[in-house]
């Protein structure tokens, strides 16, 4: 029964990424070809700004599907995946500004999309922080609660940190705080990333090498993501690309 449920709550998780993966999707096709097509002045900085995010949905998208098809066992971690995919998802909310500029369509108030993008990007580290811990084999019963809680700890700070929305449209974080948050989120990722080196020296049988290498590729490629210019961009998409194929590789045991 317990199985049972978790399988649904995956496939609920798998639509509603795939749901929120094609919205952005669309966005970002429409953007481009906008640009392609009109040509102005820094279009191609535009493009490189969220391209990363783009191949990452893509490649989300896909690592999903092949984990469902490919893999049918259970992992300790794996659990989160689908509620993770989900909100590297959501983190594309940072690209509708630029996607009100270039096609003069709004779809969220500036307050709604800066309050979505930090929820997800708080949210993923967390997830991801929490996919560590249970990598290294902390399965504490209170595991969920502690999730719930810590995601409705990422959506309080989300609505409580100020909003600025003075330049909205060329670069989504403008508040101060922010910087304070990118800071917090970067200090998760690092916990993450030393969770799971730690657990491979502990027990290197139990845990594999090339799984925890797969998991801190995505953190960095999603993380680097965020940044703008050519080098960050090629950098972030090359080592999720590569993360999502080492933990396609690896994931023999993931659902």
């Amino acid at each position: 029964m317990a199985d049972e449920n978790k399988k649904k709550s995956g496939i609920a998780a798998l639509i509603l990424q795939l749901l929120i993966s094609l919205v952005y999707g669309a966005m970002l096709v429409h953007t481009t070809v906008i640009l392609i097509s009109n040509r102005r002045q820094g279009w191609i900085i535009s493009l490189i700004s969220y391209l990363p995010q783009l191949v990452i949905i893509i490649a989300s998208v896909v690592l999903q599907f092949i984990l469902r098809i490919r893999h049918r066992s259970h992992s300790q971690e794996g659990s989160l995946l689908p509620l993770l995919f989900t909100f590297i998802a959501l983190e594309a909310t940072y690209i509708l500004p630029l996607y009100q500029e270039v096609t003069g369509y709004t779809i969220l108030a500036p307050t709604a999309v800066i309050i979505i993008a930090r929820f997800a990007m708080i949210s993923t580290a967390v997830i991801f922080l929490f996919a560590s811990v249970q990598f290294y084999g902390m399965n504490n019963s209170r595991n969920k609660l502690y999730l719930i809680l810590s995601l409705l700890a990422a959506l309080f700070v989300s609505i409580a940190a100020p909003v600025s929305t003075d330049n909205y449209g060329t670069t989504l974080f403008t508040s101060s705080y922010d910087a304070y948050l990118s800071t917090t989120i970067g200090l998760i990722y690092i916990a993450s990333s030393l969770t799971y080196i730690v657990a491979v020296i502990k027990d290197r049988a139990t845990h594999t090498p090339g799984r925890a290498v797969s998991y801190i590729l995505l953190m960095s490629g999603n993380f680097i993501s965020l940044g703008t210019g050519f080098i960050s961009a090629g950098i972030s998409m090359a080592l999720y690309i590569i993360g999502v194929a080492m933990l396609s590789v690896s994931s023999r045991q993931t659902f």
